[in-house]
């Protein structure tokens, strides 16, 4: 059995994910200790928890102590099974995280699947699902992954209830090294149970910086009020999050301000994501972001316990390098 130290690093639920997801496809056993130690609220949380169930069922595995704020748990993983999944998460816990745990393992199986999970589209700290549909699946579609997804209903915070629907299809995964790059900036701006002008305010943000095409509005209805702002240029993304007292104009600045600074291949956070995928592909994999984030190095460090590649990291570059 490995064992994982969940307070390592970064110390957050993407050791959780990386690690259930790994053990699932190299099908070796997982004891993850400390979960979310240092966080304000340690142990498993709703979206960290359905994350460990949905791995589970599809594999037909072992989980134990998997419970809110358990701060441990061991999983032994059974034969993969592709078919029609339902995840609920019960509250506005992300959907795309959930997403990103079972993915590579779906492309594992033998047979197509369907997943449905319900729960928070656009919330903190999470990608949202105009980014994960705009630029982490083209990139992971690039390396070979077979899979699509609709954003069938938006879900905010508190109530969450969106829906994110997703089809797969057995994959052959190969590294690359070539990226392709777009300097077009590009944004979904969306807004549920708010005035019209809200949106507008914000559009108007982009067109003074001389940005006037591909500015989508989406006048959305949700359980819960609220306004997102996704932009994104071929594999550069970046997400802001309306809150009650914040300025449109804030919002939609703080998203053109984030996709402004990143310059290289893919954004820190995609770098991120991709390194699971790089592990798993066959032949090398390489690319330039703007920062080596704590996260991504943490999640070297998981990877690691699974599978013997060699990941090599330029800070300074900002180069990563899977072989």
């Amino acid at each position: 059995m490995i064992e994982i130290d969940g307070s390592y690093g970064e110390g957050g639920g993407q050791i959780i994910r990386t690690s259930l997801t790994l053990s699932a496809i190299t099908q070796k056993p997982v004891r993850i200790t400390k979960i979310r130690a240092g966080r304000p609220n340690p142990g498993l949380q709703p979206q960290h928890l359905m994350a460990c169930k949905s791995v589970r069922n599809i594999c037909r595995g072992r989980l134990e102590h998997a419970e809110i704020g358990s701060t441990e748990l061991d999983f032994e993983p059974g034969p993969i099974v592709g078919g029609k999944y339902d995840f609920d998460i019960g509250t506005a816990g992300s959907v795309t995280l959930v997403a990103q745990t079972i993915l590579p393992i779906l492309l594992k199986a033998t047979k197509p699947s369907e997943i449905r999970i319900t729960g928070g589209t656009h919330v903190m700290k999470s990608p949202s699902a105009d980014y994960f549909e705009r630029v982490f699946i083209p990139a992971i579609s690039g390396m070979g992954a077979k899979m699509t997804s609709k954003l069938v209903r938006v879900g905010y915070y508190p109530r969450g209830g969106g829906v994110l629907e997703l089809e797969t299809a057995p994959s052959s995964l190969s590294g690359v090294v070539d990226w392709p790059h777009e300097e077009q900036i590009r944004a979904i701006i969306r807004c549920s149970g708010l005035p019209e002008g809200v949106a507008i305010r914000e559009k108007k943000i982009f067109v003074q910086n001389g940005i006037e095409r591909d500015i989508f509005i989406r006048k959305d209805e949700a359980l819960s009020i609220g306004n997102a702002v996704t932009a994104w240029k071929g594999l550069n993304g970046s997400y802001s999050l309306g809150e009650k007292g914040k300025r449109a104009e804030t919002v939609a600045q703080e998203a053109l301000d984030a996709i402004k600074i990143e310059k290289g291949d893919v954004d820190r956070h995609l770098a991120d994501q991709l390194l699971i995928y790089g592990a798993l592909a066959e032949g090398k994999t390489s690319y330039q972001t703007s920062e080596i984030t704590e996260h991504l190095r943490t999640n070297a460090y998981i990877i690691s316990h699974f599978i013997e590649r060699k990941i090599e990291m330029d800070s300074e570059k900002g180069e990563i390098s899977v072989e």
